[in-house]
């Protein structure tokens, strides 16, 4: 029984840390909630600025098909221990939520 319960706790933990990998819809700060849409201005109302910004390449759906288009990526990291957030930004929109490292 005891063995049985380790390995679930096992898949578990393992289950819950490819979903940290993935994308995200939305990103809390404190207790506020900024999601897809939400524009770059409630971003920084919500977050404040981000502890860095970079330009790059990300394929998104633009008018319902899959674009490779320029995007602007906003970084935030709650506390040393935590995963950063890399806010994924196209025309001034929060258009994902990436999960990075520590």
């Amino acid at each position: 029984m005891y063995r049985k319960l380790r390995q679930q706790a096992l898949v578990l933990s393992l289950l819950a840390l490819v979903a940290e990998s993935l994308e995200a819809d939305s990103f809390r700060c404190g207790r506020k909630l900024v999601s897809t849409g939400d524009t770059s201005g409630e971003l920084v109302r919500v977050c404040g600025e981000p502890r860095h910004r970079d330009r790059g390449y990300k394929k998104i759906r633009v008018d319902g098909t899959n674009k490779k288009v320029s995007v602007e990526r906003w970084y935030y990291k709650k506390s040393g221990r935590s995963l950063e957030h890399i806010i994924v930004l196209y025309q001034g929109k929060i258009v994902a939520v990436d999960v990075g490292g520590r």
